[in-house]
C-alpha cells in the first residue's frame, strides 16, 4: 500500500497508463524525444517511490520501445495488426532477434505485464518462442491468446494478446 493510502494504489496505475498511452500517440506522431521525456520523468518518480515497480516496468518498456520506432512508413508485410473491436494494435511488431538471447525473456514479460483486457503485441524471433509460452502461462494469471502469424523456418511470428474480461484459467477451472 502506498504510503498507507489506498487511493494511490488506485491511482498511480491509472495515471501509468495514461501517461504511457500519450508517450505512444506522441511518438507515432512525430515527437519520439518529447515522448521520451515525459516517459522518463514519470519513470523516476515512480522508481524513486519504491512502491510501484510494475508501473515503472512498464514505462521502461515503452521507452525501449520508442527508441526503436521507426517514423518512416513501415511494411508490416500484411501483418493484420487490428486488434477485434477493430482499433489498431501496437504498429510495430517486437524484434527479438537483435536481442540477446538473454535479454528476450526479459522484453516480453515487461510488455505482457503492461497489457490490459484486449490488448496486444505481435513479436518475430529467429525459432520458435513455445517455451516463453509455457513461462507466461505458468507464471501470469491472465488468460491469453497465442496466435502464430507466421512459423519458421527462418521467422516466427505471433501475437499475444489478453482476452477481453479475462479471469485465471484457475478460476475458470473451478466453475
Amino acid at each position: 500500500m502506498a504510503n498507507g493510502d489506498p487511493n494511490l494504489d488506485l491511482l498511480v496505475p491509472s495515471l501509468s497508463g495514461v501517461v504511457i498511452d500519450l508517450s505512444k500517440a506522441l511518438a507515432k506522431s512525430g515527437e519520439p524525444r518529447l515522448a521520451a521525456t515525459l516517459l522518463s520523468r514519470a519513470w523516476v518518480e515512480l522508481y524513486r517511490s519504491g512502491e510501484f515497480a510494475k508501473q515503472a516496468k512498464a514505462m521502461e518498456a515503452t521507452m525501449h520501445s520508442i527508441s526503436r520506432l521507426d517514423h518512416s512508413d513501415v511494411d508490416r508485410g500484411g501483418l493484420d495488426l487490428k486488434r477485434p473491436d477493430g482499433h489498431e494494435a501496437d504498429s510495430q511488431p517486437v524484434d527479438l532477434r537483435p536481442l540477446a538471447p538473454i535479454d528476450r525473456h526479459a522484453e516480453v514479460i515487461s510488455r505482457f505485464e503492461a497489457l490490459a483486457d484486449g490488448d496486444e503485441f505481435v513479436l518475430v524471433n529467429d525459432h520458435d518462442p513455445k517455451p516463453l509460452y509455457y513461462q507466461l502461462k505458468a507464471e501470469y494469471d491472465k488468460v491469453f491468446d497465442w496466435d502464430y502469424l507466421k512459423g519458421g523456418p527462418e521467422e516466427w511470428i505471433v501475437k499475444i494478446t489478453i482476452s477481453p474480461g479475462q479471469q485465471s484459467r484457475d478460476q475458470e477451472d473451478q466453475c
